[in-house]
């Protein structure tokens, strides 16, 4: 049955408002806001009486990639402003997971009140300068000091924090006695863009056209896979392997010193799967998932997840005569033979995570070097003989490669970090040193005779040859042996300030075991909380 809303109107003495509504809702709406606002500016001037009642950030808040909220959001602000006749332009945010919309300075004032009476909630924030804001907090700004804001919108709560998208406000302003052509700017550097005639500005803010960003050659553009190495410490059966092989020879034991074969090296707090979470809430940019084991899979794992592959020794060993190996560094020198990985690819141990939101230019260039991150620490060869550990003495060993080759030493220890790596070029490496690669392989435990291909060798190396830039992230290594360690994660927790960190089984006396697994359980819980696709 239709309705005749005239008749209906007339008959009921429905009031012209409505009648306006319904022939003209743009201007019922123009009309109804301007009230409105005039309202709220008329509350405004009467004083503080209000502002004990006003909204604070009463938790953290932290970016992720999840944008399902944040894309119904920015659907409904392009509506409002179309309906109040705001021009805007979209797209050229800070990256390709980040909404961007573009509005005249000019605008501004009106835009904010938009926001705060028409999409005003306890899940929406403003971030400015690094500070986060409620709307309520943020109308106080002094407008002429904008030139670039965030609005950030709540997708999941976890434990004392908001997990928000963000929309990248951006503001432009014509410049004045420029030259003879009248011209608008951004006010922020913005690297896709950064002035436009008037005539062009404002046939694409008429139209809300999308800023050119497409093949854009400082956007890094290549697939991105990860691979994990893991290993279930707690696993009768390789248990049972690893004993028997560890006092198989006397080579074996000759051959080994320090801590190759502790149990700390292979110790499992399901670091994996809060890892895995860390991916999904802070790396949108991951294609594959390579788990590489001996023979083993997490019970907590849905395998049937086609981003997920595991992997096991035997795929990727080119001689399976090395097998079973215990040896990370010996596994290094065979992970860039996984069927199907990408060129670009970034390689975690497992107590690797991510912390905070990241992109591929983290990780790597855009004309395809590779980026690394070194810490403080520096192989220093002259001090590494044959009672030090065996991962130094792996490193020495290359630091003789690179000096025989190129006369020339480079001593950059790696921080605990996510390892960025080119999957060509390590085949290179491979091809080039054959024999190293090899001898390292055949190494079932950690040995003087290894090295450390990834975590050294293709940075140390590929600095000389070109292929590798030292870099810094912000990262927080958490070694558990140490007597803070318990600040140390509330310190995480409260600042989330580190794109990466990394939770270290080193030198645990074990009558304080226990106490540390519940501190590093607690800490894990808290930081990820929420379950991610991987799980079953």
């Amino acid at each position: 049955m239709k309705l005749d809303l005239d008749n209906i109107m007339k008959k009921y003495n429905v009031d012209r408002k409505l009648m306006k509504l319904k022939n003209n809702p743009s201007l019922f709406f123009e009309d109804f806001y301007k009230k409105k606002l005039n309202m709220v500016n008329n509350f405004r001037s009467m004083g503080n009486a209000e502002q004990s009642d006003e909204k604070t950030v009463d938790c953290a808040l932290q970016r992720v990639a999840i944008a399902q909220e944040g894309t119904v959001f920015f659907e409904r602000l392009k509506k409002i402003c179309n309906e109040f006749k705001i021009d805007y332009m979209q797209g050229a945010g800070v990256d390709q997971w980040m909404y961007g919309i573009h509005i005249e300075k000019k605008d501004v004032n009106f835009f904010l009140k938009i926001i705060h009476e028409w999409l005003n909630s306890d899940d929406i924030y403003i971030k400015f300068k690094n500070e986060n804001y409620t709307v309520d907090q943020f109308l106080k700004i002094n407008i002429n000091d904008i030139k670039v804001f965030d609005i950030l919108i709540k997708e999941q709560k976890g434990e004392g924090v908001k997990y928000c998208s963000y929309i990248h406000v951006m503001l432009w302003q014509k410049i004045e006695n420029y030259s003879n052509e009248k011209i608008y700017t951004i006010l922020e550097e913005n690297k896709y863009i950064h002035r436009l005639r008037e005539k062009k500005f404002k046939r694409m803010m008429q139209n809300h056209e999308y800023i050119n960003t497409t093949n854009y050659a400082l956007d890094f553009i290549h697939p991105i896979d990860i691979v994990y190495t893991w290993v279930d410490g707690d696993d009768i059966e390789w248990k049972k392997q690893k004993n028997k092989y560890q006092g198989k020879t006397e080579e074996i034991q000759e051959n080994n010193a320090g801590r190759a074969t502790s149990d700390e090296r292979f110790r499992n707090r399901n670091e994996l799967l809060y890892s895995l979470r860390s991916v999904e809430l802070f790396a949108p940019f991951v294609r594959n998932i390579y788990i590489v084991t001996a023979g083993q899979k997490p019970e907590w794992l849905d395998i049937s997840n086609p981003k997920v592959k595991v992997i096991d020794h035997s795929e990727i060993y080119k001689n399976i005569k090395f097998l079973p190996t215990f040896n990370s560094s010996g596994i290094e020198t065979q992970l860039h033979h996984i069927e199907g990985l990408s060129e670009y690819f970034l390689y975690l141990n497992d107590d690797f995570m991510f912390a905070d939101f990241c992109t591929p230019e983290d990780f790597f260039y855009a004309n395809g070097k590779i980026k690394f991150f070194p810490s403080e620490a520096r192989a220093y060869e002259d001090d590494i003989d044959e009672t030090r550990e065996e991962y130094l003495i792996a490193d020495r060993n290359v630091i003789n490669l690179i000096m025989k080759e190129y006369g020339l030493k480079n001593r950059f220890i790696m921080k605990h970090a996510p390892y960025p790596c080119k999957k060509s070029y390590l085949f290179e490496l491979e091809k080039r040193y054959q024999s190293e690669f090899d001898t390292c392989a055949s190494n079932r435990f950690r040995a003087k005779t290894d090295i450390r291909p990834i975590a050294f060798m293709q940075y140390n190396l590929g600095f000389v040859e070109g292929q590798a830039i030292p870099v810094d992230i912000s990262n927080r290594y958490l070694a558990l042996y140490k007597r803070n360690i318990k600040t140390q994660f509330n310190g995480v927790i409260k600042t989330r300030k580190y794109k990466t960190i990394c939770i270290n089984d080193v030198g645990i006396e074990p009558d304080s075991l226990e106490k540390i697994n519940e501190l590093a359980h607690n800490f894990l819980e808290n930081y990820y909380s929420i379950k991610s696709q991987f799980e079953i």
